[in-house]
């Protein structure tokens, strides 16, 4: 006679098997993923990448919501002009953090643009910030 109890482990353990192959190769797929944003995109923060793929891939009509910070070299950056060329492209007035990070909230813009902007400025450092699924109502007040 079979005993039921090493029969139910028995099975258990061979789902877990399957679960962690599945499961090992979708956190393998993920870790190939972000290497490659990485490689494709090394001046931005992979979390932000990550979370407008997500927006933009679900939600088709996504505005495009983000709060941005493009941080500069600390060495003899004009933040002015840089101040200047932000609001030229996005129509926002960032402002200026820790003497060399403009900060501002943006709408339309999705990964298209964020490689613009590397291609277009290339004195950014690096870009970090976040992405939301609405903007509020006062966040994008001229």
């Amino acid at each position: 006679m079979v005993n039921t109890g090493d029969t139910l482990r028995k099975n258990a353990t061979l789902d877990d098997n399957t679960t962690n192959s599945h499961t090992d190769t979708i956190l393998n797929m993920y870790r190939a993923l972000v290497q490659k944003m990485q490689d494709l995109f090394p001046k931005v923060d992979q979390r932000l990448l990550l979370d407008i793929i997500k927006y933009q891939t679900t939600y088709h009509d996504w505005d495009g919501s983000v709060l941005l910070k493009f941080v500069y070299p600390s060495n003899n950056i004009d933040l002015d002009s840089k101040k200047n060329w932000v609001f030229n492209k996005f129509s926002r007035v960032p402002s200026v953090e820790e003497d060399r990070t403009l900060r501002f909230k943006g709408i339309r813009i999705d990964l298209h643009v964020l490689e613009q902007v590397i291609q277009e400025d290339n004195d950014i450092e690096f870009i970090t910030g976040s992405a939301t699924l609405t903007p509020s109502s006062d966040s994008y007040s001229a």
